[in-house]
């Protein structure tokens, strides 16, 4: 690939970052992972290129992408062709200027915070993406309270708009949310198979704790108020068992109403008697799943996990003052 045809499709740097729904006309929000940029202060140019007047990064487009959806320097560069209908040769170009740089530890974990923050800026723009999840029966203030995004993936042999659930700074789940979904469900980077979703719940000052299988379980739950979390997959119970979590807490289980849910479920249940922890089983109103009853029969759902959660507090009000009677 000659040079002039590298700087060509560098050129398309800008229309790269409006449409991932940064202002090139003023300054933005450093894309650096290490550079916590509180004030905007990156800036792009007509050289096609961005930087950034507090950490002094310079990038170029094959950066940008690199940084911005978390992949190596050389799919970057193949994104940049697929996007902007360059034909890779029969022999496959090279990547310019750094391939000399050493690379990283495939197994390493990516940061996509950077990614996150454009992500939430898509699915604001999205009409597409809150109908979704207004569909799921999600509501825009949980979306924002977990920054839910908004990207568009190109995998080469397949692409799909997704809305983004951010785990943790190194995971998201990625729900393919265009009309040929059945062709590929959900995605997850490499190595997010064992992330826990929304542990921050174990941490609150409520005296129960909701778990469910699914990020989307935890979002209906989250939507009406009620705190809890996703294992994110039923072979994550262990994951769960090993945590340092309060013992004192009650626990909902409210895992899928299916083979594998009941499984996990019972291995959960299991758990708690042997360590004394105390727990309940929600069977989601009879559906397969919280989202499900959430969508179908929202009142009825409300009103039963409102019924057990609204109990559970009540005793814990009574354990308290009887524990300051007693003192």
């Amino acid at each position: 690939m000659e040079k002039y045809e590298i700087d060509d499709l560098k050129s398309n740097l800008k229309s790269y970052l409006e449409s991932s729904g940064i202002d090139t006309s003023n300054f933005f929000r450093c894309i650096n992972p290490q550079h916590t940029d509180t004030h905007p202060s990156m800036k792009y140019f007509d050289d096609h290129r961005v930087f950034c007047f507090g950490c002094k990064s310079s990038y170029d487009l094959f950066d940008v992408i690199s940084i911005m959806e978390g992949i190596d320097e050389k799919e970057a560069f193949k994104r940049a062709m697929q996007t902007y209908k360059f034909n890779l040769p029969a022999n496959k170009a090279k990547i310019p200027l750094k391939q000399e740089k050493n690379t990283k530890d495939k197994t390493e974990l990516k940061d996509y915070e950077k990614a996150f923050y454009v992500w939430q800026l898509n699915f604001n723009k999205s009409n597409d993406a809150k109908q979704y999840l207004k569909q799921r029966g999600i509501d825009e203030k949980t979306a924002k309270r977990f920054k839910l995004g908004f990207n568009h993936f190109n995998f080469g042999e397949f692409e799909f708009n997704a809305l983004i659930i951010p785990v943790s700074k190194n995971c998201f789940t990625a729900r393919n949310i265009s009309a040929d979904c059945d062709k590929i469900r959900y995605y997850k980077p490499k190595g997010c198979q064992t992330e826990l979703f929304n542990i921050a719940a174990l941490k609150t000052e409520k005296p129960y704790c909701v778990i469910t299988e699914g990020e989307f379980d935890c979002l209906s739950f989250e939507t009406l108020g009620i705190n809890a979390m996703a294992l994110c997959s039923v072979n994550n119970s262990n994951k769960f068992i090993e945590l340092n979590k309060p013992l004192d807490k009650k626990y909902i289980l409210a895992l899928d109403n299916d083979e594998a849910g009941q499984k996990t479920t019972a291995e959960l249940i299991s758990y708690f008697e042997k360590n004394n922890i105390s727990y309940i089983v929600f069977d989601n109103c009879g559906y397969k799943d919280a989202n499900q009853a959430l969508v179908e029969d929202s009142e009825n759902f409300k009103t039963k996990i409102n019924e057990i959660v609204n109990e559970i507090i009540l005793l814990d009000k009574r354990k308290q003052k009887q524990s300051a009677a007693e003192m």
